[in-house]
């Protein structure tokens, strides 16, 4: 949540500032949609416009420029969305990152906007099974991913039945890990081709960036009526750190996500294939949102993209063993002048270091008195005063700040690992796409980093790249069988007859 006392002139985040971003966001998404399948017409996308124009237009008269931009894109991505289905869950995608019901709380439309999104997208997935663009036998075969990410959450469901409040761990689940389990059903169930999982990367990272940017424009102070001669004292202040919104409101679970568009990014700026323009737009957007982590002033996200180009280029060579050993040394230089470059005080990394062993501690005695079930679903932070042993300097909630202490602590050694066998499956499947699709290796490892020391297990973003990576190795596997195929029968062709 909004930290508002670190903010004397903030006094609430500018809503016309936010819904531009996430308008220009959606316009980005929707305007980038290539026309693979043949079903636009020239006709139909000059209608498309116009109905676009005519209802942002009215808008626009209504309620400002703001409204006309957020009018416009959101009209856009809903029309694309009902023509396609990977663009309806796109749409959900970008909203779902930045949540702009937990911005404009007062207008209780917003909170309709998840659900609404997820009708577009069912009716969506029926017009395309009505026109057989989709074969059921062979698209909705699970995979095995996909079936221990469900066997995750029926073991976290069968965890709150013997937790200490079945009642709130059951509401909790519901609200986090069964809404991301119903993202992952819904991503399996839409994607087809490479193309489409593409697509959703692009609006995985667009939802991000979009956060991120408007983060980093807030941080900035632009987005307030405040004197320009008071606004440099807000940027100086040492103890002033980016925040979001929503889930992502803290310093560090906003530099944590940065990382995954950044592992999107990282290829087409280094690559050697990429061509002048798309290099410039990367470095632009890669710029952008190394501010934005620099302003968070996270050491494990500053680490994590130092890995991230490391293994690009251990991805990339021949020798990845010796380049390895490399990446971890200076993977450990980065991480020692990582606090001189955040500029944050001695006493508060010391303070924070002390606090973050004594939550995996806690966590660790949590295990020991339930190995099996653990603690129940979402009970870490009302069980942590009665099995702590340090001193407490805090008061209120906490969380592990670790993602596998928290697996480990609420859902026992089962939790643990199913959680692992998750992680060990991915990372094999971006291993073996490194030299196609290095982007799947970056962003996985650097984001997998930083929740080392965040609590993310229940969010929907470890979850949602999961089942990307899953996707993409699924049918780049599709792919190499049938090239395969078409070599072979090239080849018997090709044989003289005897």
């Amino acid at each position: 949540m909004w930290e508002e006392e670190k903010f004397a002139l903030r006094l609430k985040p500018d809503e016309s500032h936010y819904l531009v971003w996430l308008g220009l966001g959606l316009l980005f998404f929707s305007l980038q949609r290539e026309n693979t399948t043949g079903t636009r017409t020239v006709l139909g996308s000059l209608l498309l416009l116009v109905t676009v124009a005519l209802l942002s237009f009215s808008v626009g008269l209504y309620a400002g420029v703001s409204a006309f931009i957020f009018c416009a894109g959101v009209t856009l991505c809903c029309l694309n969305a009902v023509l396609s289905v990977c663009d309806a869950v796109g749409l959900i995608l970008i909203l779902y990152v930045c949540r702009p019901w937990e911005v404009v709380s007062a207008n209780e439309w917003w909170m309709q906007i998840p659900r609404q999104c997820i009708w577009i997208w069912a009716f969506a997935l029926l017009s395309a099974v009505v026109k057989k663009e989709i074969n059921w036998q062979r698209h909705f075969k699970p995979t095995k991913g996909l079936l221990l990410a469900l066997g995750m959450g029926i073991w976290c469901l069968l965890t709150t039945f013997v937790s200490g409040d079945p009642a709130g761990s059951q509401s909790y689940f519901i609200d986090t890990l069964f809404r991301a389990m119903t993202l992952v059903v819904i991503l399996h169930l839409t994607v087809k081709s490479t193309a489409e999982a593409a697509r959703l990367q692009l609006a995985f990272a667009t939802g991000v960036a979009t956060l991120s940017v408007f983060s980093l424009w807030r941080f900035m102070g632009f987005d307030q009526p405040a004197p320009l001669d008071l606004i440099p004292r807000i940027i100086d202040s040492s103890e002033q750190r980016l925040e979001a919104v929503g889930s992502l409101g803290n310093s560090n679970d906003i530099a944590a996500v940065i990382l995954i568009p950044l592992g999107f990014l990282w290829p087409a700026l280094l690559s050697k294939n990429s061509s002048l323009i798309k290099r410039l737009f990367a470095l632009t957007a890669i710029a952008v949102l190394l501010k934005a982590l620099l302003a968070s002033q996270s050491r494990g996200a500053l680490i994590a993209t130092a890995a991230q180009c490391g293994l690009f280029a251990v991805a990339k060579s021949k020798r990845p063993g010796l380049l390895s050993l490399v990446l971890c040394v200076l993977v450990g230089l980065v991480g020692s002048v990582a606090n001189q470059v955040m500029g944050r005080h001695a006493d508060d990394l010391d303070a924070s270091t002390e606090s973050r062993m004594n939550y995996y501690v806690t966590g660790l005695f949590m295990a020991l008195y339930s190995p099996i079930w653990g603690q129940g679903f979402g009970r870490y932070p009302y069980e942590f005063e009665h099995y702590s042993r340090a001193t407490l300097h805090e008061w209120g909630l906490r969380t592990a700040h670790s993602s596998w202490v928290l697996v480990l602590a609420e859902t026992g050694l089962v939790g643990l690992i199913l959680f692992a066998w998750i992680h060990v499956r991915a990372a094999q499947r971006c291993w073996q796409l490194r030299h196609t699709r290095p982007q799947l290796l970056l962003a996985f490892s650097g984001y997998s980093i930083t929740i080392l020391f965040l609590s993310h297990s229940w969010l929907m973003f470890p979850w949602i790249l999961f089942s990307l990576i899953e996707i993409e190795a699924k049918f780049a596997g599709h792919e190499q069988q049938l090239q395969s195929i078409e070599s072979k029968t090239i080849a018997l062709t090709q044989e003289p007859t005897q």
